[in-house]
């Protein structure tokens, strides 16, 4: 997991080939404007969801492990609380690992949980869990989902 402002996002271009686009992306996109949905930058390997979440608590919020996808989450219309767990300490999955969705969600609660403020972001690689958009008032918030085998 990686936790740090947008500004320094470029610090971590090495985590990809695609996070030039990445940076270009945002860099180019009023991101204040972006209505909930899926945006494609580069077919399966790039993409950007915008996701609505109405309030959610930490035992509302199930763990999620993804293995294809690196996940780069950005807060846009307030603050979230975000968990994280290592996935080696994570228990049989409540639901199962679905290749479609590239998602398994465990029960419980994270070991560690963080404010991410507006300005920043997490990166969370594939293995490790985490319970994101827990507020007490919902969020918009982008997902930057890239192929890890890219």
């Amino acid at each position: 997991m990686i936790l740090d402002t947008i500004d320094r996002i470029g610090r971590y271009e090495s985590i990809s080939p695609f996070m030039e686009q990445v940076m270009k992306f945002l860099e180019e996109t009023n991101l204040s404007t972006l209505a909930p949905g899926k945006i494609n930058l580069q077919g399966d390997d790039l993409f950007v969801n915008v996701n609505k979440h109405k309030a959610q608590s930490r035992t509302e919020v199930p763990i999620e492990v993804h293995r294809e996808y690196i996940d780069i989450q950005i807060p846009l219309s307030g603050n979230e609380e975000m968990g994280f767990v290592s996935g080696s300490f994570l228990s049989e999955a409540r639901i199962p690992y679905s290749s479609d969705k590239d998602v398994a969600f465990y029960p419980g609660l994270c070991d560690t949980y963080v404010n991410v403020r507006q300005g920043m972001f997490t990166v969370f690689f594939p293995g490790e869990g985490h319970a994101p958009a827990i507020t007490e008032k919902g969020i918009t918030k982008l997902v930057i989902k890239i192929r890890k085998s890219c």
